[in-house]
């Protein structure tokens, strides 16, 4: 390919990316309802590779629904233009940001009919940065959190059950990290730190997979912590409710242990 070819082609790239985002003028005569139903438009386009020719431009986006906020504060387009707002950097990937916005039209419109939807995407853009067990927590919970929000206080939306397979999603990420950090104690004999982490996972987390697990380290860190009484009321568990799991033959050793262990010292005294 010769030189001038190709300083054709990037002279050509460069005016196609400067006229792609450089965005419409907005015209002054223009309704709410116009320039709402443009940012629309705009907004609902498919983004792809090359972005120049196919992608949604987002800076005209939030252009024109920041105008309709500040022509006609009042109006109803300008209430649907903070809600679409959000849409967009939802769209844009932006979940931080996303999240700000969605629960500010809350704050503002708590009785506004798209509440229910704000909820729920507020909530998705928690979940969307949901993060492994040892990592940062706080999206895991908030994404609970509004999750469970809508769930109660939408029992009738057709989203309910993605709602719940997302809040059983979020309740094992957390379960998961604070068996993670249990261990982690366990591991430096900080028994009764270890203990504490565990007995979460029994207590507010008992409907997830992890509960006969936390009963049985829960009751082998009693063990080693000295809490006998415990250490045997969580082995009794793990053997009562799971017969026929993982730990069910080392909950009976342990508890074997700990009868042992308690004949000795009866017969000191």
């Amino acid at each position: 390919m010769s030189m001038l070819r190709t300083g054709s082609i990037i002279i050509l790239f460069i005016a196609l990316l400067s006229f792609s985002c450089g965005g419409k003028k907005i015209e002054p005569n223009q309704s709410a309802e116009a320039l709402y139903q443009t940012a629309m438009t705009e907004l609902k386009k498919k983004d792809g590779f090359p972005y120049i020719f196919r992608g949604t431009d987002y800076d005209q986006v939030f252009k024109l629904l920041k105008e309709i906020q500040l022509r006609d504060t009042y109006s109803p387009y300008a209430t649907l233009a903070e809600l679409r707002t959000a849409d967009a950097y939802f769209k844009k990937e932006e979940y931080t940001q996303a999240a700000i916005e969605y629960e500010q039209f809350l704050k503002n419109h708590p009785a506004h009919s798209e509440t229910p939807y704000a909820t729920y995407r507020l909530a998705l853009s928690h979940y969307m940065q949901k993060r492994s067990p040892d990592r940062d927590p706080t999206n895991t919970r908030e994404a609970l959190k509004w999750l469970s929000f809508f769930v109660d206080k939408y029992p009738d939306s057709p989203l309910v059950g993605e709602a719940e397979k997302k809040i059983a999603r979020c309740r094992k990420i957390l379960a998961e990290r604070e068996m993670y950090i249990g261990r982690f104690y366990e591991k430096r004999k900080n028994h009764k730190a270890a203990a504490e982490r565990f007995k979460v996972v029994v207590n507010d987390y008992s409907n997830t997979n992890r509960l006969e697990e936390a009963l049985f380290l829960l009751g082998e860190s009693y063990l080693n912590a000295g809490e006998m009484e415990l250490a045997k009321e969580a082995l009794q568990r793990v053997v009562h409710e799971f017969p026929n799991a993982k730990y069910h033959n080392k909950a009976s050793d342990l508890l074997s242990e700990i009868e042992k262990k308690g004949k000795k010292e009866a017969k000191k005294i």
